[in-house]
């Protein structure tokens, strides 16, 4: 065994040991006639000369993963009736010690690319919007069976939240070398942010005395907004506002001989700068903590009033967080694909795909095999097994080449409409381009020996 197949061989067992996390189109990743594909890998040239996005109608994406349970984790049935019951314990023993839900909603507003020669050249505009919430394994367990389940304990209740709308404007380019081996590519993106909700952190820790029962409380907490609560009513919002960043996207994908082709690619690094309608939000110490020691039921009809008036200056001291209009910025997640692909027969290949995305301080992976089936010239199949937060999923890829005219439709879990109550990880991408002139397939040009 070589040390390449060595390394490979541990990079698999990684990715495949780390939570998993997707909602970035692993079966589409492999469709070569979909230009769409530059988004993913802008190192990979198009089979089509001229490609035309129009708006809405050539990509609607949507995706919606949660790493830490299901429906059906929650509602499970009883044997002796098959009634549903609520299972707060079978949910709160799958959990990580932290979790992600994420919501995502993109499509394009415009987008033309082109081949000329050697190179190809692409300018896209696209609408994008990102919910990714991370959530302790202590939330849950602390709604469920309150602070009893933490007797003695330091229950960590931690809070994550970033939800981005914004619209992205890029500049592509690609090159495929005289002798087709290597094709390397870039995107340039200005961004203009439209709204975000930046809960950078938001802690509660709790310890429950077990023998007086008393709480104490210290809450941590930084939130950032914009356009969203500012305490104004001025929140109009332009094509190019004050709240501006800059990204870039890298990729590239070279062929070892004519059977085994590597590919490789970072999308999404880049940052937004959020001046506009903002507002922060910030607990004033972080020693700063609220106790509670209960009650005593039989003074509350003489002391109640003086009592509450006490209890409410305590709580505002301490979760009463200091607002102020800073700048802040947002990173926009970093994701890294890692592909190989071996050539089984003419238009047939199997794949082999490794996905990561850095979303709210923490890296999540997921891990994908495909086979890929270019049937004729009019229809390209992938069908994809991956192993996505602690699931397998079945996903499947159509694209119906009937030039000018193109139609596809991806999913990473066909089997979502039909098993929603058991859904962790799903998404769907549809729509319809223009795609003009495909290019001859060449093959793998040898170089002339010397």
């Amino acid at each position: 065994m070589n040390l390449f197949t060595k390394i490979f061989i541990i990079i698999c067992f990684v990715f495949s040991q780390l939570n998993g996390f997707s909602q970035d189109n692993l079966t589409q990743y492999n469709i070569k006639s979909l230009s769409e594909n530059m988004f993913l890998n802008p190192g990979r040239m198009p089979e089509t000369k001229l490609n035309i996005n129009l708006p809405i109608i050539s990509s609607i994406s949507f995706g919606y993963s949660n790493s830490g349970f299901a429906v059906s984790d929650l509602l499970t049935k009883r044997a002796k009736d098959d009634s549903l019951e609520f299972n707060s314990a079978n949910v709160i023993n799958q959990l990580n010690p932290e979790n992600l839900m994420a919501v995502s909603f993109n499509t394009q507003l415009f987008g033309v690319g082109f081949r000329v020669r050697q190179n190809y050249y692409s300018l896209n505009a696209r609408l994008r919007n990102d919910v990714n919430f991370s959530y302790s394994k202590d939330v849950i367990n602390f709604l469920f069976n309150g602070n009893n389940a933490f007797l003695g304990q330091q229950a960590n209740l931690g809070l994550k939240l970033n939800t981005t709308s914004y619209a992205e404007y890029s500049l592509g380019f690609t090159h495929i070398t005289k002798n087709e081996k290597l094709t390397y590519g870039a995107h340039l993106n200005l961004l203009s942010g439209i709204a975000n909700l930046n809960v950078k952190r938001a802690n509660l820790s709790i310890y429950t005395d077990p023998s007086t029962y008393a709480i104490t409380a210290t809450p941590d907490i930084m939130i950032n907004a914009s356009s969203i609560d500012t305490g104004s009513n001025n929140n109009s919002i332009g094509v190019f506002g004050k709240n501006m960043g800059f990204g870039i996207d890298l990729g590239a994908s070279y062929k070892l001989n004519k059977k085994l082709t590597l590919s490789a690619s970072v999308i999404d690094l880049g940052f937004i700068n959020w001046n506009e309608n903002v507002a922060n939000y910030q607990s004033k110490e972080a020693s700063s903590n609220f106790v509670f020691k209960g009650y005593d039921i039989n003074k509350i009809a003489s002391t109640i009033q003086p009592y509450l008036d006490t209890l409410t200056d305590s709580l505002k001291h301490a979760f009463n967080p200091v607002k102020s209009t800073n700048s802040y910025k947002t990173g926009l997640g970093t994701k890294i694909y890692l592909g190989a692909n071996y050539t089984l027969a003419k238009g047939l290949d199997a794949g082999l795909l490794l996905f990561g995305k850095f979303v709210n301080d923490k890296f999540y992976t997921a891990i994908s095999l495909s086979i890929n089936e270019e049937l004729s010239n009019i229809l390209n199949v992938s069908a994809s097994y991956s192993r996505i937060n602690k699931t397998n999923n079945v996903g499947l890829g159509l694209s119906l080449n009937l030039l000018p005219l193109q139609f596809y439709l991806v999913s990473d879990n066909i089997f979502a409409i039909t098993k929603v109550d058991e859904v962790r990880n799903t998404n769907f991408h549809f729509g319809i381009n223009f795609a003009i002139a495909k290019r001859k397939a060449t093959g793998f040009v040898q170089e002339s020996a010397k």
